[in-house]
């Protein structure tokens, strides 16, 4: 079973140290990030479960980052901070965090708390062999993807592209992180062979527009504004 995969963010070295040690114990991948470009540039290239994030961290402040990440995606973030008045927590709150967690902490407490974030939101979805998201319905038993209940006839790669992108909707997904989850890392795969089957993934999807291109990333999946213009 693959293991889910975190990212920490605090500029703390020591304490930075300390928590990958308990969620690595914990049976988690961790990726650590000590400013926010760093954290911005993990976020946009691995197909991470859940972030832990500082606010006071060079670069680019933890608000900002939340906020940059709260954008395209939807993924579970803790924010974890000194600053523990009222107004930065409703600050962190109004950017849909998950949680906010004052320091000093008790690591075993926070691991405690990412167990169980991640528990309720994966069970549910753990227990799917297919999955409906608006006239789009997934067999990932059989690797079909049916469109207005019409078979849309796409191959086991193009089926597996849709899904994660569908599974990472509104989340943008760069070319790389794409090619690593979908052809596997010790694949050579050209990158461009990711637009040659985005390309095949709208003609199927047509009259519909779920798949955007977010310059400069790569491409995501969302439901709004479903009609080509």
């Amino acid at each position: 079973m693959k293991k889910q995969c975190i990212l920490l963010v605090e500029d703390e070295l020591n304490l930075l140290r300390i928590l990958e040690t308990y969620f690595t114990k914990a049976g988690y991948e961790v990726y650590t990030a000590s400013d926010g470009e760093e954290a911005l540039n993990i976020f946009y290239n691995t197909n991470l479960d859940l972030i832990v994030l500082d606010i006071m961290i060079p670069q680019i402040d933890g608000f900002e980052v939340a906020k940059r990440i709260r954008s395209t995606s939807n993924i579970p973030i803790i924010i974890m901070t000194a600053l523990g008045e009222e107004n930065n927590m409703i600050k962190g709150y109004n950017l849909k965090i998950d949680d906010y967690v004052v320091k000093p902490l008790k690591p075993k407490i926070l691991v405690m708390k990412v167990n169980n974030l991640l528990e309720r939101l994966n069970e549910p979805q753990a227990m799917k062999q297919n999955y409906v998201i608006g006239n789009i319905s997934l067999d990932f038993g059989n690797f079909k993807a049916y469109l207005n209940d019409t078979d849309l006839g796409l191959s086991k790669t193009e089926f597996k592209l849709l899904s994660y992108l569908i599974n990472n909707q509104n989340r943008a997904c760069s070319r790389s992180l794409l090619l690593d989850e979908i052809w596997g890392m010790d694949v050579y795969v050209d990158n461009r062979i990711v637009d040659t089957y985005i390309k095949n993934l709208r003609k199927a999807l047509k009259p519909y527009n779920y798949i955007k291109t977010i310059f400069g990333l790569g491409y995501m999946f969302s439901l709004e504004d479903k009609n080509e213009t």
